[in-house]
């Protein structure tokens, strides 16, 4: 008698668990949470105005440095840099270079990881092939933390560009 007293608790139980009820959302999604209609494409500019939406657009905050390639090469004259970064080793100094679109010797130079090293000679550099980039000395102390490093340029208005894991340091 008790099993068959249990079984039907039970089985009253699920019965209240099941779907069927519904409430009301009391802030629906825009539109009344209806179904949802094809996008409308709105294009604008800086500056410019849409009549009947509701868009701001701010015009860009500054040059928007881009770091494309980095390059190690001893201090000095000449350099090569690619897009696959460069090494440098343990207890050297060495010059860094990186180009790319708003890349200039006022950027401010941060090495991620230990700091294992000085940054020295922040300076403006052009590509032969006239991009812009800056480049500056880094000394590694002789027991630097091997591995990678993510080189960061900061403008002064805050904008931000990294080359990812671009600088190796080696024994």
């Amino acid at each position: 008698m008790l099993r068959w007293l249990v079984l039907l608790m039970c089985a009253a139980l699920l019965a209240g668990c099941g779907g069927g009820g519904s409430t009301s959302n009391p802030n629906p999604p825009p539109g009344g949470g209806g179904p949802v209609s094809a996008p409308v494409v709105v294009t604008v500019g800086a500056g410019a105005t849409a009549a009947g939406v509701d868009i701001s657009v701010v015009a860009a905050a500054g040059t928007k440095p881009n770091a494309e390639v980095l390059g190690v090469a001893p201090v000095g004259p000449g350099g090569t840099a690619t897009n696959t970064g460069g090494t440098i080793q343990r207890g050297t100094t060495m010059k860094v270079l990186l180009f790319g679109a708003g890349l200039t010797g006022s950027l401010e130079v941060i090495v991620s990881g230990p700091q294992d090293f000085t940054i020295s000679n922040v300076r403006n550099i052009t590509a032969t092939d006239n991009t812009p980039g800056v480049a500056f000395d880094l000394s590694m102390n002789g027991n630097a933390a091997l591995g990678a490093r993510t080189v960061l340029l900061k403008a002064s208005d805050n904008d931000i560009t990294a080359f990812t894991g671009g600088l190796e340091v080696v024994p």
